[in-house]
């Protein structure tokens, strides 16, 4: 059975599965799951929508599934979905999203920092890491393996690609391309993030055809990117981030 801390309270409605462990001062509300093996530290809510799947780690004080603070919100049934093994951190809030039977996500052993915010809609890939003050507009995207970094700001639908690293104090207006670094505010396009790609064991060849395909995107050279695209995956998903794009890519420092 889950290990339940005299001084919580949780509703009976709630599903907790074996060997989730609920610390003190807990709140946990109707129409929430747990997962096995998940540790609610002392003063965590969980509002209802909230699923957390097996071995996440939730707190101290972090507030799962708020209402959103979103004006076309009309009290519909949502959610906030915590893939496997998130950590979400003290302080930090992520709400639930606007729409019937929409969810907010994170995936699949993304790391929150404390004091951080997620808002509405947003969707959180797996393994990305939002360091502490991080806050997140309505319908934002961060994708796998990205980090970003210390007190960033995203505007609502803006995004960073896949293993993107984004510079602490940074305003993001626009869509920040997947592998790159970026920084500023507004934040604009350095060069490749050198360091996160090496440690998921992005080099040599595949380093070197990313490199090339930067230099195409900074002079807005398609026909390149095209033709790099031909022979790498890679170029193939920064070529739809780009088509995706509702806000349009941010731009390249000088």
């Amino acid at each position: 059975m889950a290990q339940l801390h005299p001084s919580a309270v949780i509703n009976p409605r709630a599903e907790l599965a074996p060997g989730a462990l609920v610390g003190p001062l807990v709140v946990i509300e109707a129409d929430v799951v747990v997962g096995a093996g998940s540790v609610l530290q002392v003063g965590t809510v969980l509002l209802r929508g909230s699923r957390v799947a097996e071995g996440c780690r939730l707190g101290p004080y972090a507030v799962i599934g708020g209402e959103p603070m979103d004006a076309n919100f009309r009290g519909e049934m949502s959610q906030v979905v915590l893939e496997r093994g998130v950590q979400v951190r003290e302080f930090s809030n992520i709400h639930r999203a606007t729409g019937e039977g929409q969810c907010t996500r994170l995936g699949e052993g993304a790391l929150v920092m404390s004091h951080a915010h997620i808002s509405h809609n947003c969707q959180v890939g797996r393994g990305a890491t939002l360091v502490d003050g991080v806050k997140l507009a309505g319908h934002c995207e961060v994708g796998d393996y990205a980090f970003v970094s210390a007190d960033v700001g995203l505007h609502q639908f803006s995004r960073i690609g896949d293993y993107a690293i984004v510079g602490g104090l940074s305003g993001v207006r626009q869509d920040i391309l997947p592998f790159s670094m970026a920084n500023g505010n507004p934040a604009k396009h350095y060069r490749l993030n050198r360091v996160g790609l090496m440690r998921r064991g992005i080099t040599g060849a595949r380093y070197e055809g990313l490199e090339q395909a930067m230099r195409a995107f900074r002079r807005r050279d398609w026909a390149a990117l095209e033709a790099l695209a031909q022979e790498s995956a890679d170029v193939r998903l920064m070529l739809a981030f780009k088509h995706s794009s509702r806000r349009g890519l941010a731009g390249f420092a000088g």
